[in-house]
């Protein structure tokens, strides 16, 4: 009898777990990214008939691949890929599901995704209402996406990058993302000017790290004398870092992007606007921040997440 390391891998497509709640979507898409796993609404114990939840339950196996993906409105939504290890679970600690679980599966390595990877045509294997699909190679457009995510898994990261492109913006340069004492901050007391310049660092170099393995970019835009934290040209995204969820961190950065929000309208470029954070504030006391249109992006447990839909994340 083969051993399960002797099995071959198999390539799995799975909804996120809305339980056809659209309203649960972003929650069950930062319970994907917060603990790296798979989430299934069906049970995992109808044996006899080997439903949905069963075949997530107990045919996906230990070194299997997950994409968890979903059509929406007709177009591809991605939340992230992940090699199956372990068993199926029921439960995991420090976790309120925001809708009925019937079992996950927990991903390692993961790797985060919030668009669809160029010309995998994903919407070719979503056309369909089951939660789960297992991909066939046998299939030209299954195989594709088997490839893509093959080569991701064995891809090392690093190599050469194309220079920055420079904006639509009056009097503006961008460069490298540069950290560490480069960051801008004023406090009081040049020990905290110090420490603060170190943790903001820290959060834009993790949050880089984050969306480089998505395949994205980010640099920093200066522009007037002035420089964003980061920037991404690709979805017109600026960012202000803050190291504290303190009322006063957040007005600052408020201040900051409305600021570089303005001057790039002047270019004809409307950016999205975020301010990002080392820890979930708490959200209601920042709800007057969606009459500027500006987000907030945060770091969980090793992951980002924003309350954007995933726009920044």
């Amino acid at each position: 009898m083969a051993s399960q390391k002797d099995k071959k891998r198999r390539f799995w497509i799975v909804s996120p777990n809305v339980n056809n709640n659209k309203q649960t979507v972003p929650d069950w898409r930062q319970a994907s990214l917060v603990h790296r796993a798979a989430f299934m609404g069906y049970s995992s114990d109808d044996r006899e008939h080997k439903d949905i939840g069963y075949k997530f339950a107990h045919e996906i196996r230990q070194n299997d691949v997950i994409l968890i993906a979903r059509s929406s409105n007709n177009d591809p939504q991605v939340i992230g890929f992940g090699v199956v290890q372990g068993n199926f679970l029921k439960t995991i600690s420090n976790f309120n599901p925001p809708g009925e679980l019937g079992s996950l599966r927990k991903l390692s390595p993961f790797f985060p995704l919030s668009r669809e990877p160029k010309g995998l045509h994903l919407m070719n294997v979503l056309g369909h209402k089951m939660a789960l699909r297992e991909l066939n190679e046998k299939r030209e457009n299954d195989k594709i996406i088997i490839d893509w995510l093959s080569n991701r898994l064995v891809a090392t990261r690093g190599g050469e990058q194309a220079p920055p492109v420079t904006p639509n913006i009056p009097n503006s340069r961008r460069s490298w993302l540069l950290h560490q004492s480069e960051l801008e901050y004023e406090v009081r007391s040049k020990s905290e000017v110090v420490h603060a310049k170190r943790r903001e660092a820290e959060l834009v170099n993790a949050y880089q790290r984050w969306i480089e393995v998505q395949e994205r970019r980010l640099e920093v835009a200066s522009f007037n004398g002035l420089r964003c934290d980061v920037y991404e040209q690709d979805r017109q995204n600026l960012l202000e870092a803050k190291c504290s969820t303190k009322r006063e961190y957040i007005r600052m950065a408020v201040g900051q992007l409305l600021e570089y929000g303005f001057l790039m309208a002047a270019g004809s470029t409307k950016p999205h606007l975020a301010v990002l954070l080392p820890e979930k504030p708490t959200m209601e006391k920042l709800a007057w921040l969606s009459e500027y249109e500006i987000s907030i992006v945060w770091r969980e447990k090793g992951a980002f997440l924003d309350n954007a839909d995933g726009l920044f994340t």
